[in-house]
């Protein structure tokens, strides 16, 4: 028997949690791609991809949400589903659902980014709970009501009890909601409940990642016989210790848009330079990236 303690970082269900509020039309489409680009990055072949968008019943703006989403997805250009096993994964989430809505064609090379809607969140045999797809297909699924106390309370109960893994979890805010002293407190609530290596509120859990500095793992507990997201940190360049969980706090919209969007025009050429910046810091490397950023 091994002895020698082992680290690892696994995938997960990751949610993102919708949390109602009266956003406006802009806010609605960034938090939308957003979301999207949880689902796109990488062709969806990514441990922290968004895969179940919880929502909550009764919000008004929620069909807005999902035909913004809609748009972003059909938008996004088609990606090599290149991981071995893709698209078996894919026709064995995607079969027999009654409300699937599919952006782009399969083909030997290529899957459609894929939302599947109105899942039940009381059917505990819902394999989209309960296993990690690894193919682009996001899920959605409505619980609680529309007032934020409520449904923040059940949808992190949803989240740490149904949802397989630890890794990582987003949440939609509103501003006005984080700024009333009564569903503030029920947003820091949410966030400390949550039992995972990294919450991010406005952003996607890659965007955390990417910033190296901060932890990056399986929020603490798991067992070897149930390791779920996987033991330990990765990054971390403060060299910390006792770490609970990792939290990002991102505004409602920014500009320029972060290159992991789909609709981001200058990524190809951001990213390179932003690379290099990162390989040989130099200020005069700076304008070339500012120059890429801003045409996004």
């Amino acid at each position: 028997m091994l002895q020698k303690p082992v680290t690892a970082e696994l995938g997960n269900v990751s949610p993102v949690i919708v949390v109602p509020g009266r956003y406006s039309a802009k806010e609605l489409a960034y938090q939308a791609e957003d979301v999207a680009a949880g689902l796109t990055c990488n062709a969806s072949f990514d441990c922290n991809a968004n895969k179940v968008l919880i929502m909550p019943k009764g919000w008004q703006q929620r069909e807005a949400f999902l035909a913004a989403l809609e748009g972003a997805l059909s938008k996004a250009a088609p990606r090599q589903a290149y991981y071995p096993g893709a698209h078996d994964r894919w026709r064995a989430y995607s079969k027999g659902r009654s409300s699937i809505h599919q952006f782009g064609t399969e083909s030997a090379e290529v899957l459609p980014w894929t939302l599947v809607r109105d899942l039940d969140a009381n059917d505990r045999e819902e394999r989209a709970f309960v296993s990690e797809s690894f193919c682009p297909i996001l899920f959605e699924t409505q619980i609680g009501s529309a007032d934020p106390v409520e449904f923040l309370d059940r949808a992190v109960t949803f989240a740490n009890d149904r949802l397989w893994g630890t890794l990582s979890a987003g949440l939609v805010v509103h501003p006005k909601t984080s700024k009333d002293p009564m569903l503030g407190a029920a947003v820091d609530r949410a966030i400390t409940k949550l039992r995972y290596g990294a919450v991010c509120v406005n952003a996607w859990a890659g965007y955390l990642f990417a910033f190296v500095t901060p932890p990056w793992g399986a929020y603490p507990g798991s067992s070897s016989a149930d390791i779920q997201s996987g033991s330990g940190w990765v990054h971390n360049t403060p060299m910390l210790e006792g770490i609970e969980k990792a939290v990002l706090r991102h505004p409602i919209t920014a500009m320029p848009k972060p290159a992991y969007f789909p609709s981001h025009r200058s990524a190809h050429v951001l990213m390179p330079r932003m690379t290099a910046l990162e390989e040989n810091s130099r200020w005069m490397r700076v304008p070339g990236v500012m120059a890429a950023a801003m045409q996004a």
